[in-house]
């Protein structure tokens, strides 16, 4: 719903723009030029705001603790400004037409849903940037001053110039939100799929040479192709995608790694390291395949929890297992169906997330549901116990969601699968502009696939029961064994972060052994067993120690050493293999052919 300002006043125009004028002391100057569309005045006073978060993203980030040095001005008249809230300025235009708000905006931090200027480039999103009117905006314009060696990539359209450099045009306030730009020394990689162009752009930045460019071209080709034939199949409807234009616009960085998706773009940003390996390669490819499949699953397909967008506070659901989980779900699957990695590469990676799933004590204490819902104040503000009271939507919703499809396949005889309910939500939510109601997930499973899956549900999704995955993975001659790291005969109970050839303590498992002995997060360990770890790692040093045997270490903590004597835990399991069973029957080979290619069982042999 809108404001009351904005239903009550006159139609306006606004034009933003951005100066790079000191990319070097990380400083955007911007100005939001408003007037209306008519010439008449401006309402008695006018409200400007910036969000204080930013779609896809679920947590508070006040950005609006950025700005400097605010002033409004019409013609050569300052006029009056007043702060009602932390995001919100009231300005008095006094009978002017149309008015100016400046400032300027830190920009240094470098993430997919913040902004980052340096010298080498500038990349901003919009609700990280963006100070705009709370009255209705008929058409917003974006110009960019910068230096003239530089290029602009964005999703949004170029119009018109009305200046001497290049102007953008947004249809929309949630249209001027949902699109990022990237602005540095800059070429694009500009690709066709399925008749619409695409562009390719990298911040030129040295950890970017090397890279085969051409090669994430051709499988991000491959990706998109894809993901467009699951949505499409079994309608009527011609291969296609909901866009006219797409851009990807890369970061890579040894700073950082995550995703954020668009209506018509995503940012990327991840390590040079990962693309040194097959595995790396593969985790990359499966953040494109993640971020690509939002624009669907999330982007067109949205929970009522998130329709419409409130920029000024929290929009609440309880669907991110579904819109997270559900997209984490498809990204590796779409490798495997895609070619891009193998069947058993691809259990691998389940096997692993089962692994880190089981070993994470907060499965038991947090809901999926409630995980979603509380993503506001826990998943992106982990501490040092959320190990142990919390539960990521995106591992718990993956593995769920990858067991709901065994089951559907499984009741249906091969004749559905979790493909259906995504096409279904497609058709009659997403493709229709209809928000999916947040209570009708069960509903809308069960008629897209014929199944009964309401135990599931409450069980998985909706209580903290523990994930049984051994009789569903039967059903398709599967068998997930989890282990501890081969040589491993004890556990200190911990989870550990290595800085500078230190080893401090970063989680702590409640009740292990560390918890036991009084140790804490940011505890440094010095020796264990009066050998001290310098280069060693604390596994090595336990190598040899059997649980239930006492031992002496060496720790730090606020500078000052103790001592604590420790006795240790059995070795947790943090791993685990997906392998096939001793004997697979003819059923069981055609639900996993049908599951993970023709090719699957050659793979796993």
């Amino acid at each position: 719903m809108l404001p009351l300002q904005a239903m009550t006043s006159p139609a306006l125009r606004t034009v933003i723009t951005l100066c790079i004028v000191d990319p070097q002391a990380h400083l955007l100057e911007i100005t939001v030029e408003v007037a209306t569309t008519t010439g008449a005045a401006l309402p008695s006073s006018l409200t400007f705001f910036m969000p204080v978060w930013t779609p896809g993203s679920y947590l508070v980030r006040e950005y609006a603790r950025h700005i400097e040095g605010m002033t409004a001005q019409a013609g050569a008249m300052s006029l009056t400004i007043r702060k009602p809230r932390k995001n919100a300025w009231i300005v008095v235009p006094n009978g002017n037409s149309s008015l100016t708000l400046s400032y300027r905006l830190y920009a240094n931090e470098l993430t997919v849903r913040t902004n980052h200027v340096d010298e080498s480039h500038a990349y901003w999103n919009a609700a990280a940037t963006y100070v705009v009117p709370e009255a209705f905006v008929e058409e917003f314009i974006v110009q960019v001053q910068m230096p003239s060696t530089w290029a602009i990539a964005t999703p949004l359209p170029q119009t018109t110039p009305e200046a001497p450099f290049p102007c953008f045009r947004a249809s929309s306030l949630d249209e001027l939100m949902d699109s990022p730009f990237e602005c540095g020394p800059m070429q694009p990689h500009t690709f066709d799929v399925l008749g619409h162009p695409h562009e390719l752009w990298v911040w030129s930045n040295p950890p970017t040479s090397g890279i085969d460019w051409p090669k994430v071209i051709t499988d991000t080709r491959r990706i998109i192709e894809t993901e467009a034939a699951l949505l499409t199949a079994g309608s009527n409807a011609e291969l296609a995608v909901p866009y006219e234009r797409y851009c990807f616009l890369w970061h890579v960085s040894p700073r950082g790694r995550g995703g954020l998706e668009h209506a018509s773009s995503c940012t990327l940003l991840t390590s040079p390291d990962l693309f040194q390996t097959r595995s790396g390669y593969l985790t990359v490819l499966s953040l494109v395949a993640h971020e690509f499949f939002h624009l669907w699953n999330v982007k067109r397909i949205r929970p009522a929890g998130l329709s419409p967008y409130r920029y000024q506070e929290e929009n609440y659901t309880s669907l991110l297992w579904w819109f997270e989980g559900g997209t984490s779900y498809y990204d590796w699957l779409i490798l495997r169906r895609a070619g891009l990695c193998t069947a058993r590469e691809y259990l691998e990676h389940l096997a692993t997330e089962f692994a880190r799933l089981y070993d994470t004590p907060g499965a038991l204490v947090q809901s999926l549901t409630d995980a979603s819902f509380d993503a506001w104040i826990k998943a992106y503000r982990p501490d040092e116990n959320s190990l142990n009271s919390t539960v990521s939507y995106y591992l718990k919703g993956e593995l769920v969601c990858a067991l709901i499809d065994l089951e559907i396949r499984n009741q249906t005889k091969g004749k559905k699968s979790l493909d259906d309910v995504l096409r279904h939500l497609w058709w009659n939510y997403g493709q229709r502009d209809v928000a999916v109601p947040e209570s009708a997930m069960v509903s809308i499973f069960e008629a897209a696939t014929g199944t009964h899956l309401a135990p599931l549900f409450a069980r998985w999704i909706d209580s903290t029961a523990p994930l049984d995955a051994d009789p569903l993975l039967a059903t398709v001659g599967l068998l997930f064994t989890q282990h501890a790291p081969r040589g491993t005969k004890s556990s200190l109970g911990v989870r550990i972060r290595r800085t500078a050839g230190r080893t401090f303590i970063e989680r702590v498992y409640r009740g292990g052994a560390a918890a036991r002995a009084g140790f804490d997060k940011d505890d440094e360990i010095i020796a264990i067993a009066h050998k001290r770890l310098d280069g060693e790692s604390l596994a090595s040093l336990l190598r040899n120690v059997s649980a239930g045997q006492e031992i002496e270490i060496l720790a730090c903590r606020d500078g000052q050493t103790f001592t604590r004597l420790v006795v240790l835990d059995p070795p947790r399991r943090t791993e685990g293999s997906i392998t096939l069973q001793d004997k697979i029957n003819t059923t069981q080979l055609q639900q996993l052919q049908a599951w993970l290619g023709d090719d699957a069982l050659d793979s796993l042999r």
